[in-house]
């Protein structure tokens, strides 16, 4: 069997080697076995687990993803839809984010002032 290194899994779940090692140091993720060096061996099967949780929705994307920045449609969607979550998760009201969010960029604050 081939194991992946931690980099690897990183690549192949779509977020940087420090979110993968921050969701196994607060026990979000089983941490995998390691070999005689102390390199954690990633099985396929364990990366297919990290997935699944991922998708239902118990890990969140919040770092640094492997992507190019872009204004295109979806993907500042997919953003808006993260962002929402870590408010809702951190109990957070949307109008006091957008407000400091307005404080930070003058631009972002004359525009939610107008709606």
């Amino acid at each position: 069997m081939k194991y992946l290194t931690t980099l690897e899994v990183a690549h192949e779940l779509k977020v940087s080697k420090q979110t993968l090692l921050n969701w196994l140091y607060a026990g979000k993720v089983p941490e995998p076995p390691r070999n005689k060096k102390g390199y954690r061996l990633w099985s396929p099967s364990r990366v297919t687990l990290v997935k699944r949780l991922i998708g239902d929705g118990r890990l969140h994307k919040r770092t640094v993803v492997h992507r190019e920045a872009s204004s295109d449609r979806e993907v500042v969607l997919e953003f808006a839809r993260e962002v929402s979550q870590f408010l809702r998760d951190g109990g957070i009201d949307a109008t006091v984010f957008l407000r400091e969010l307005g404080r930070i960029n003058p631009a972002v604050g004359r525009r939610v002032a107008r709606k």
